[in-house]
This record gives structure tokens, C-alpha cells and sequence, in this order.
């Protein structure tokens, strides 16, 4: 074979392996992706009872349980989390700068009047209201020990995603707020909500 009939072979060779490359990459361009596997409450609550959890991102998360206030109210936190705290004799906060998570619990000593969940929901909607804030309730619960309530609420161009909680029937005034962006409701919210089942939980156990 001459010279330049092994270079036409080479030559066409090459723009068949180009051809073969390119429909390829089309096929798997439009190949659907499968969705990302979403984190549970159940998955997330497994995580919590054995201290640490796995995502398939490879993301690690660890918790602990701490105990507040003279009763000693269980409540579970991130672990390794956060970057700054203040704790007051009526309170906690603790907060993530890095994934913009809080989670604050209070525990006023001043009586709180008791609400139906109803009520407690329009005086958060219509306080969110008075300072220019359209909050939107997005679930409500009532446990044996714990109510809760999920909202969203604008945050400059983003959302905030929260979960405010009152614990109930134990003789201590009991709340708390935490929060995440929106955005993250899938994974921190998912682990917010957790936590407060959780202390219900905790309390059924008793």
C-alpha cells in the first residue's frame, strides 16, 4: 500500500473514531440523569439516633443530644457545626456561618399565653407581616410533646427556610427557632425537622 493510500486509511479512520465520539456524547447528553436521591426524615432520624450520617455526596453530618434548662430538656444539635454560639439565662443560639444554619432555643421565664396552633400561626404570619416580611406557613404538626410549624420567608434575593417549636406539657416554657436557606430545605431542613421530632421522641421515651 502506498504512502498516501495508508494516509487516506489513517485520515478516514480518524474522522470515523471523531464521528463515533461525537454520537456518543449526543446519547449521553440526552440520556435523562436520575434525580438525585433525597434525604428522609426517617434516614435523617437514624442518623441522629446513631450520631452520624453518610449522604451519598460523601458528605458527613455527626449530632449530639444536650440538655437545657433545670429539667434537663434533651435537644439534639449538629456536631462540629458551628462557629459561633451565645449562650443567656434564657437561651441559646447557635449558628453556621459557613452553611447559614441556626438553630436558637428559648426558654423565657416570663408566662407565654397559651395558643391553638391556628392562633399560633396567624400571630407568626401577622408579627412576619408587621416588619414587611410575607411569611408562608408551609406545614404544621402536632405531636404528643412538641408542635412545630415550617414557613418560608424572604432574605434579601433568597429564602429562608424555618421551623419554629413549642414544647408542650411538661411545665417549662420551651421554644425554638431554626432555620436554613431554602435552597437547602432538602438536606439542613430535612435535619432541622428531624431534630424536633426527635425531642418529641425523646420524651415519649420517658
Amino acid at each position: 500500500m502506498r504512502l498516501d493510500e495508508k494516509i487516506a486509511l489513517l485520515e478516514r479512520a480518524r474522522r470515523q473514531q471523531e464521528k463515533e465520539e461525537k454520537l456518543q456524547a449526543k446519547q449521553k447528553e440526552s440520556t435523562p440523569k436520575e434525580p438525585a436521591k433525597k434525604l428522609t426524615l426517617e434516614e435523617a432520624m437514624e442518623g441522629i439516633r446513631t450520631g452520624e450520617l453518610r449522604l451519598e455526596s460523601g458528605e458527613i453530618f455527626e449530632f449530639e443530644t444536650r440538655t437545657f434548662t433545670a429539667s434537663q430538656i434533651p435537644v439534639v444539635t449538629f456536631r462540629n457545626f458551628f462557629e459561633a454560639s451565645q449562650e443567656e439565662p434564657e437561651g441559646v443560639i447557635y449558628v453556621s456561618h459557613t452553611h447559614e444554619v441556626s438553630q436558637i432555643l428559648s426558654w423565657p421565664k416570663e408566662p407565654i399565653k397559651p395558643v391553638t396552633m391556628k392562633q399560633w400561626a396567624n400571630l407568626l404570619v401577622n408579627g412576619m407581616a408587621a416588619n414587611r416580611l410575607h411569611a408562608k406557613v408551609v406545614k404544621t404538626e402536632e405531636l404528643d410533646f412538641v408542635d412545630y410549624i415550617c414557613f418560608d420567608v424572604p432574605s434579601g434575593k433568597d429564602k429562608l427556610y424555618n421551623i419554629v417549636f413549642r414544647l408542650k406539657g411538661t411545665g417549662q416554657q420551651f421554644t425554638g427557632n431554626y432555620n436554613c436557606r431554602k435552597q437547602d430545605e432538602d438536606t439542613y431542613g430535612v435535619f432541622l425537622e428531624a431534630m424536633v421530632i426527635t425531642l418529641n421522641n425523646l420524651f415519649s421515651a420517658i
